[in-house]
């Protein structure tokens, strides 16, 4: 009896320490890491479906698999916590889903930045949703859960572009067709839009058309080439073999473009095969270390929209398997034989020379004291918009594939 009670004060107190540690301090570096580590599983995988030329973001897969956990049993819960990287204590996951809102808050001034994001459940409604599953979304508020009709396949689908229209100011017009909605009850939508302005702009007029080059060194065509000279971080990464730039949008800098470009004879899918090595704080961490220094940038503008209609497999392929599969547990959202049957993304991005004006006196200010470094985009490279106070990835994609845009 006395062990007995032993034991108890020791679970007790167990619990207690945990509960103490749960915070945003010690939260933050579990969730940068799933975060980060889960987009570069992903990131990979798409690159090898896009011949390393697109844009994503696997944040917000992460942020509606991680609410539809909060539904599910079983393996088909331990795969999705396996593959987020979910922590073991419930205070921590709480903790992670307040972390992702603050990402993806809107800019506190949208005319230098533009960040739109729809993250909706849609389930049709033949199943009754447990309330408590919705009011536990609700609460966390990483992603709505909505109950739609999937007999009229034109108006669910109508339906769901018009709410995607309009989180993303008419960015986004079409993100599912009604022959997606064929024989389904659950459909998962996350539409992206980022327009940022830079902080130091390019001039227009040093744009120009020049050779773009893939890994091999070949002239494979020619990109618009944007430039500018200015005071930028960059540093060379030894255990990713690449060199990476920061480029800050808007005023208060919270959102940045890293452009990670892989050093000579480097290709762009090793340097990804590589970067879990590191991590974007790790890469600010370097920034710190050495004062930004006079580049000269050049860039290609760019614009780049992906249909990722590949999801499923490609989550499937990392892991979440049970999730897709007839027999999926999500009694904690219906009592009905439910599992997860689409899962698409749309994401826009748009680069080119705009910035904002009170940026632009800044760069006046800086003089070079010696030859300025250059850093030539003009070749496959990687990017990612990152918030720079939480060090997590926004979007990702790579450019391999030049216009004249």
């Amino acid at each position: 009896m006395a062990r007995l009670g032993t034991l108890f004060l020791f679970i007790a107190a167990f619990i207690s320490v945990i509960s103490a540690q749960c915070n945003h301090r010690t939260a933050a570096p579990y969730f940068k890491r799933s975060i980060y580590e889960f987009t570069l599983d992903l990131v990979k995988r798409i690159n090898q479906e896009t011949e390393s030329h697109f844009v994503a973001s696997a944040l917000s897969p992460w942020a509606l698999l991680a609410g539809m956990s909060l539904g599910a049993s079983d393996t088909t819960l331990q795969e999705i916590k396996d593959v987020l990287q979910l922590h073991p204590h419930k205070c921590f996951n709480n903790i992670y889903f307040d972390l992702v809102k603050q990402v993806t808050a809107k800019p506190s001034n949208p005319t230098a930045c533009m960040l739109e994001r729809s993250s909706t459940m849609f389930f049709d409604d033949s199943i009754f949703v447990k309330p408590k599953f919705l009011d536990d979304v609700t609460k966390v508020g990483i992603c709505d859960a909505r109950i739609v009709s999937f007999v009229d396949t034109v108006e669910t689908s109508s339906i769901i572009n018009e709410h995607v229209r309009s989180v993303t100011n008419e960015a986004i017009d079409e993100i599912v067709t009604p022959n997606d909605l064929d024989g389904v009850v659950t459909v998962m939508v996350d539409a992206l839009y980022f327009k940022g302005a830079w902080k130091t702009p390019f001039p227009y007029e040093d744009t120009e058309t020049s050779a773009f080059y893939n890994d091999r060194g070949q002239q494979v065509g020619d990109a618009s080439l944007m430039y500018v000279s200015g005071t930028f971080n960059v540093t060379s990464i030894n255990q990713i073999k690449a060199r990476v730039l920061e480029l800050p949008y808007g005023d208060d800098s919270r959102y940045s473009m890293l452009i990670f470009l892989p050093n000579a004879n480097v290709t762009l899918t090793s340097m990804i095969e590589s970067m879990k090595s590191i991590s974007i704080s790790s890469i600010f961490i370097l920034y710190n270390q050495h004062r930004p220094s006079t580049v000269d940038v050049q860039i290609p503008r760019f614009k780049i929209s992906s249909d990722i209609d590949n999801l499923k497999e490609l989550l499937i392929d990392m892991g979440i398997r049970s999730a897709f599969d007839q027999q999926a547990n999500f009694l904690g959202i219906s009592d009905y034989q439910m599992y997860l049957s689409n899962f698409i993304q749309k994401a826009d991005i748009e680069v080119t020379e705009d910035g904002t004006v009170a940026a632009a006196a800044t760069a006046a200010f800086f003089e070079a004291r010696m030859l300025p470094d250059q850093f030539v985009a003009n070749k496959p490279f990687l990017f990612m918009i990152v918030d720079r106070v939480l060090h997590v990835p926004i979007f990702t994609g790579a450019y391999s594939k030049p216009t004249v845009f």
